[in-house]
């Protein structure tokens, strides 16, 4: 599992590394994308935004969603594999976005772009692989977090000098 999870932090720190080093390229315009800024058509701006907005929490319930679903205990390998997978698609797909909003910014020079990107950065916080995630994929549940809480007693204790009241009998 050690293993898996330096793989994954290999993926993590290299892509989040390798999409700063765009974004401060292209805001500094070190890499000119156009030389003139070229006007974005609102449509595609809308959708750009829209899509933006839709990939970031779908992406992060959908890697949640497939983790709940894996089935417990797993084999590590199996366990590995899938949570790989889920990580990999979760990962690549805020990426993509990333990407997407960092190119936009450097053809139009829209503060919209920019801030997307920056949010987007933050959002990558949320997705560091962890080991504690893989761990829980092998291990049965603890006993004690099954066990069954026993009824409680309805008893009603009075104050210290005061008798009990008398039950009322059904009639």
């Amino acid at each position: 599992m050690d293993k898996t999870v330096g793989l994954l932090k290999i993926h993590y720190f290299g892509n989040i590394i390798l999409l700063a080093v765009v974004f401060l390229l292209v805001v500094f315009s070190i890499i000119p994308l156009f030389i003139d800024r070229e006007i974005v058509n609102v449509t595609a701006e809308r959708y750009a935004i829209m899509i933006t907005i839709i990939a970031i929490p779908v992406s992060l319930k959908f890697f949640a969603s497939r983790l709940k679903k894996i089935g417990r205990p797993q084999e590590i390998t199996a366990a590995s594999k899938k949570y790989k997978s889920a990580f990999f698609l979760r990962l690549y797909a805020i990426s993509v976005v990333t990407l997407i909003n960092i190119l936009l910014f450097g053809i139009s020079r829209n503060m919209n772009f920019f801030w997307f990107t920056v949010v987007l950065f933050i959002v990558f916080l949320f997705c560091k692989p962890s080991y504690n995630e893989l761990e829980s994929l092998t291990e049965v549940a603890d006993e004690q977090s099954i066990a069954v809480v026993p009824e409680e007693q309805s008893i009603i204790e009075a104050p210290e000098g005061q008798s009990q009241p008398e039950e009322i009998e059904e009639q």
